[in-house]
């Protein structure tokens, strides 16, 4: 199917980068008028496009921009005050100001990300042995390198013509806090409620029957954040565009922070192996920008990247993005 698409796509995508150009020279338009010029009818692979160009704008959440205090808010917050994540690069806590942004209600799911590698004329992800198990139920998160998730959120916003990209570590979690509240999780209610707020194992096997010991679960299975953002570092991890480093926050701009100029290792917030601890909203992980494939004793590739490893887009405009 993939190289079916491939020379369709090419010049698809070529006429829609023109169509997108001559759409945005006329400011009166509004982002909804203009897609159906900006993505050819008739086509196959052009009717997913512009589906999933749609549903990435009427999926976004706006946030309002404002001031909050960034970190293990424990020492201020906890009734011992004492920290909650027992992390030293999550301190310390430090003002940190943001402008509005827009950010996805959910996580990029398999069948989103399909649509991109045929547009793209990529060989699809998550076709290994175990990695495509995943793939076999709707809605479940695509577990994808950095520099892949990059790609995606900027060829969207290339498509829309709006500044598409991946969250900041400071915008993922501003969003995540409900603008920066002391909110330990990004549940409906803040707490970490097993079977009502974050998925249990039987869940998990529930919502995955065909995957052992699954690590992350379909969207929206649980009621979302007071924003309206659906598992929220609760499914697995998501990435965020900074470089890691474990003493950033002691010399982080206080004015919209991007992480340091280079690194090793990039940032990912959320859940490892159902912890609540990691689940934390201020919890800080680190992981190499691209996972080592696994390879099993017969040589062949069981899996090439961590199917934990999601994330979900922003857009870096200060006013809603109108549909």
């Amino acid at each position: 199917m993939i190289h079916r698409f491939t020379r369709r796509a090419s010049a698809v995508l070529a006429s829609t980068r023109l169509l997108v150009l001559m759409c945005s020279l006329s400011v009166t338009m509004t982002w909804a008028g203009s897609l159906a010029a900006t993505v050819p009818q008739g086509d196959a692979i052009a009717g997913r496009i512009q589906g999933l160009l749609r549903k990435s704008v009427e999926d976004l959440i706006f946030v309002q921009g404002g001031s909050f205090k960034m970190g293990d808010f424990g020492q201020v917050h906890s009734a011992d005050r004492l920290p909650y994540t027992g992390q030293s690069e999550a301190l310390p806590l430090h003002e940190v100001e943001l402008d509005g942004f827009s950010i996805g209600r959910y996580k990029v799911t398999y069948e989103d990300f399909d649509v991109y590698t045929d547009a793209k004329g990529l060989p699809r992800i998550a076709t290994a042995r175990f990695d495509a198990r995943y793939r076999l139920q709707p809605g479940v998160p695509a577990g994808v390198n950095w520099a892949e998730a990059k790609a995606y959120c900027r060829w969207v916003g290339e498509m829309t013509h709006l500044p598409f990209d991946l969250p900041t570590e400071a915008q993922w979690e501003y969003a995540a806090r409900d603008r920066g509240k002391f909110v330990v999780w990004a549940t409906s209610d803040g707490g970490f409620e097993v079977g009502k707020s974050v998925a249990s194992d039987e869940q998990y096997e529930q919502f995955m029957p065909s995957v052992p010991s699954p690590s992350v679960h379909p969207n929206g299975r649980f009621p979302p954040s007071p924003l309206g953002l659906y598992d929220m570092g609760l499914s697995g991890f998501e990435w965020a565009d900074d470089w890691f480093s474990p003493d950033y926050y002691s010399h982080s701009p206080r004015k919209n922070p991007r992480g340091p100029a280079t690194g090793t290792e990039k940032v990912q917030r959320g859940i490892d192996a159902r912890s609540a601890d990691t689940a934390m909203t201020m919890y800080r992980e680190r992981r190499a920008p691209m996972a080592r494939p696994f390879v099993g004793h017969d040589g062949q590739v069981k899996s090439e990247r961590d199917v934990r490893s999601g994330f979900r887009c922003v857009v870096n405009r200060a006013s809603p993005v109108v549909p």
